[in-house]
């Protein structure tokens, strides 16, 4: 029996960054956070219940998945991709030019921040 392939397992690589770009868009966070001890690192990451586009994430970008605490009892399992330091930065690099104009200008706030320490 043949396994199904799904249209992103079709699709080439500029656009799978261009899809994981908008989910990104919607559904992601980055920024610099603090690590204890006055350290400081950058980070991005998504959070969602739907698990196969976190394990995109994480198969194309490498990083951690987490299984989220469920905050209420009635909300849905939510799981979170996240990503570290400069493989943060080279993540956000490829798909930074496909979001919206709001979090490319955050983007660039966030990496003239670094520039300057």
């Amino acid at each position: 029996m043949q396994k199904l392939k799904s249209s992103y397992e079709k699709l080439s690589k500029k656009n799978k960054i261009i899809f994981l770009a908008g989910l990104f868009d919607g559904e992601g966070s980055f920024g610099i956070w603090g690590k204890g001890g006055g350290r400081k690192t950058f980070q991005c990451g998504v959070e969602m219940t739907d698990k196969d586009n976190i394990a995109r994430f994480s198969a194309f970008f490498g990083g951690s998945i987490h299984k989220c605490k469920i905050r209420k009892p009635h909300w849905t399992q939510t799981w979170r991709w996240r990503l570290n330091g400069q493989r943060a930065y080279d993540c956000m690099n490829l798909l930074i030019e496909y979001m919206c104009i709001r979090r490319q200008e955050k983007f660039n706030v966030v990496k003239c921040n670094k520039i300057s320490r």
